[in-house]
């Protein structure tokens, strides 16, 4: 069994996608409802994505914009990543971290020798860990 994460979105999953691939790093594949057969039923919504789906080694996060009306905010989860260093948990919270809002800073936890919490400028909310020694 694979439990994957999937993110909704009020119209943009594109950038959204885009800024998770930067920082993240995988292929990017995204389909926009102009492409399917929903594009007759929503003209206006055709350049939104229907399905995206970002894949790393070992990992997927798959995402969608909701049709209009629709959407909720995201509340009550996060997407959590575990890395080896705490180099590297700084490294990717504070990429994620542009234009958004720290909820606790990456720091030593007694549990790890690097943790923080944030929601990013997507509205997505992020925990990263570190994994210990």
């Amino acid at each position: 069994m694979k439990v994957i994460s999937y993110l909704n979105f009020d119209g943009n999953c594109r950038p959204a996608m885009e800024f998770y691939k930067s920082v993240l790093g995988g292929e990017l594949i995204a389909m926009p409802f102009g492409d399917t057969p929903m594009s007759d039923d929503m003209p206006d919504f055709a350049d939104k994505i229907a399905h995206a789906c970002l894949m790393g080694d070992g990992w997927h996060i798959m995402a969608s914009d909701c049709p209009p009306g629709h959407f909720e905010a995201m509340k009550g989860m996060n997407i959590s990543i575990h890395v080896p260093t705490a180099a590297e948990g700084k490294a990717l919270f504070d990429k994620l971290a542009v234009d958004g809002t720290v909820t606790m800073p990456f720091e030593e936890t007694f549990w790890s020798p690097g943790f923080g919490l944030l929601t990013d400028k997507f509205g997505t909310p992020w925990m990263v860990n570190t994994d210990m020694a």
